[in-house]
């Protein structure tokens, strides 16, 4: 509570939960290893250190030869172990500001008072937002584990705690309505759906701008059907090119294709994988169309005129 702030070391409570935590992905990681060896299967464990591919192993995509459950089950859990280390640092992170707030709006004058008070209580809600994330979190890594343990070996029989992920009801979409009138949730339900038009967004205003070309920069860059280009559009003359592992094409796809999904199929989206895509996947493809667009954007422009799909005059 508000008040026991100052009574009690949260800090450090919580530095401890993070330690116990981490000890358990650590005997967890190891159990997995163990696991693959006994059984001879293995996963290419090093290759999880990178976002792209834990994406294109956890996200399938139309027609994909690759895709392998065991994989599939391991990026999902590797997603988990990487948001909870975000996660537990960032509620770590929010204690420290909380004790800030709490002790200005102690402090405050009876004219600043009420200014404190509010915002010591959006901190307030973020740090419990944060571990709430965090219990979610846990339980769908527990899945997430024990359906890549059952995977690795048939032997396995260990139950989810989900145990399967159904499609969202009707009384499930009130319910949600509901908590986002009481209490401000701010697109949590529709948070993938956002995530996509943003890096939408982004590229294309990137891409057909021209002053940030070097070829095109006095020019007027025109719509022939009068809409943006989708974005499929654009990704495939990027690999036509050549140029897909430059601008993560790859997982560009894997993010729409998973979007589709859980729009149009109403699966349900766990935090671990918003928090994913939020703090690695749409980054990352943000900052390859940054950094590569200077060099090939007016290639990738060529190829969209001489199809006929955007016009420059």
């Amino acid at each position: 509570m508000p008040d026991e702030l100052t009574q009690i070391d949260v800090n450090n409570e919580l530095q401890t939960a993070k330690s116990e935590l981490n000890k358990i992905i650590n005997e967890d990681r190891t159990n997995i290893h163990n696991l693959c060896i006994k059984e001879n299967k293995p996963i290419a464990f090093n290759d999880y250190l990178k976002p792209e591919y834990v994406v294109n192993k956890g996200f399938w995509i139309p027609d994909d030869i690759s895709f392998d459950k065991i994989a599939h089950y391991y990026a999902h859990w590797t997603m988990c172990v990487r948001i909870l280390e975000i996660l537990s640092q960032k509620v770590l992170d929010m204690v420290a500001e909380l004790e800030v707030y709490y002790k200005e709006y102690v402090n405050a004058s009876d004219q600043n008072r009420k200014a404190k008070f509010f915002y010591f209580i959006r901190a307030y809600q973020d740090f419990y937002g944060f571990l709430i994330s965090i219990r979610n979190t846990i339980e769908q890594y527990y899945d997430s584990f024990v359906l890549t343990c059952n995977e690795i070996d048939s032997k396995n029989k260990e139950q989810t705690i989900y145990a399967y992920k159904s499609d969202i009801e009707p009384d499930q979409l009130l319910a949600a309505v509901k908590e986002l009138l009481l209490h401000g949730n701010r697109g949590r339900l529709a948070g993938f759906a956002l995530l996509r038009p943003a890096v939408e967004t982004f590229i294309t205003r990137q891409l057909f701008d021209p002053k940030k070309s070097v070829k095109y920069v006095s020019k007027e860059i025109t719509f022939p059907s009068k809409n943006v280009p989708a974005l499929w559009k654009i990704w495939t003359r990027i690999d036509k090119l050549g140029l897909g592992p430059a601008f993560k094409t790859d997982s560009l796809k894997r993010l729409y294709e998973w979007e589709s999904k859980v729009l149009h199929r109403g699966y349900r989206t766990d935090e671990y994988v918003l928090w994913f895509i939020y703090y690695y996947t749409a980054a990352e493809i943000m900052a390859a169309f940054t950094n590569n667009l200077e060099h090939y954007g007016d290639d990738i422009l060529d190829e969209l005129q001489k199809d006929g799909i955007i016009k420059i005059k």
